[in-house]
């Protein structure tokens, strides 16, 4: 479980590893969950299904026999043609409810959940990008509550070093060289950048707000859980289509999380809601001057 000194770290750097969260018949059973999602979202391509080819993630113009062998992810995994209790309930594992708490106070609630894994047509090498944002927020998400809005974490099932960061950076306007990597050379090495390598059943807490971005060779085999969890106090935004969204709020979903998990999606159904994601940062940074 984190220690204080490691949520100090999360707050100053934007990320924190967590050793061994995982292990042993537990690592295992969340790895043959995984393999058994995994081997579905590619045998049915589910939309929402992310690919890397050529360079795109559009999935268009790859060919139909590469596919599945072309995807590296699929989002949504909570929606029931994907839904495992045993993956969902990983939010209410002892450690990273404990985890998130610290982090995000008393009231961390779920976002969205993916799966991913490792292409097997080419090699991806991402942009760095903070994750679901314009690039003009930029400006001034830097300016944004001193207390986090949000996690992310990445629960490593196998060997994962696809993760770079620069620490810091959710806190700090760009530099100009940062700059120029967000807007144009988008796989450029950046001053600072560390690659956050996990084992097995380790995690990773991180501030999608800092700089990162994502590489994988095709001869790893990558398979990670990808989750995401707001404060009660962001205003909340629906996401995905309405039905699953919905879903997340009926009983024949709840009643197969375990008790641990299941307020973080109640939560959803008293969070005060919005229309626009993210406008509690563009309000905390006019406090402190910004004109946009």
């Amino acid at each position: 479980m984190l220690t204080s000194q490691q949520v100090g770290e999360f707050h100053a750097n934007g990320f924190v590893i967590a050793r061994g969260v995982f292990h042993g018949r537990e690592l295992e059973d969340l790895r043959r969950a995984a393999r058994r999602l995994q081997d579905k979202a590619k045998q049915h391509l589910y939309p929402g299904t992310r690919y890397w080819y050529q360079g795109s993630q559009s999935g268009e113009g790859v060919p139909p026999e590469s596919r599945a062998a072309a995807t590296w992810g699929v989002n949504e995994i909570t929606r029931p043609e994907l839904f495992d209790p045993a993956l969902v309930n990983v939010f209410g594992h002892a450690t990273i409810d404990h985890d998130l708490h610290a982090l995000l106070g008393p009231e961390p609630r779920a976002w969205g959940i993916k799966m991913l894994w490792t292409p097997k047509v080419m090699p991806y090498n991402l942009g760095w990008h903070r994750d679901q944002m314009a690039k003009d927020l930029y400006d001034y998400v830097y300016l944004k509550p001193a207390a986090n809005d949000h996690v992310q974490f990445n629960a490593a099932l196998n060997e994962d070093r696809c993760f770079l960061v620069v620490p810091g950076s959710h806190r700090r306007a760009l530099t100009p060289v940062e700059w120029q990597a967000v807007l144009v050379q988008r796989t450029k090495e950046l001053p600072g950048q560390v690659e956050a390598a996990l084992h097995p059943g380790d995690v990773l807490y991180m501030d999608a707000h800092a700089l990162h971005r994502g590489r994988s060779n095709i001869e790893e085999d990558r398979l990670t859980l990808h989750y995401s969890a707001q404060a009660q106090w962001v205003p909340l935004q629906s996401w995905g289509e309405p039905e699953h969204f919905a879903w997340l709020l009926a009983p024949a979903f709840l009643d197969q999380l375990t008790p641990a998990t299941r307020p973080y999606y109640e939560r959803l159904g008293t969070a005060s809601q919005t229309t626009e994601m993210l406008c509690f940062l563009k309000d905390a940074a006019r406090v402190h001057g910004f004109k946009g």
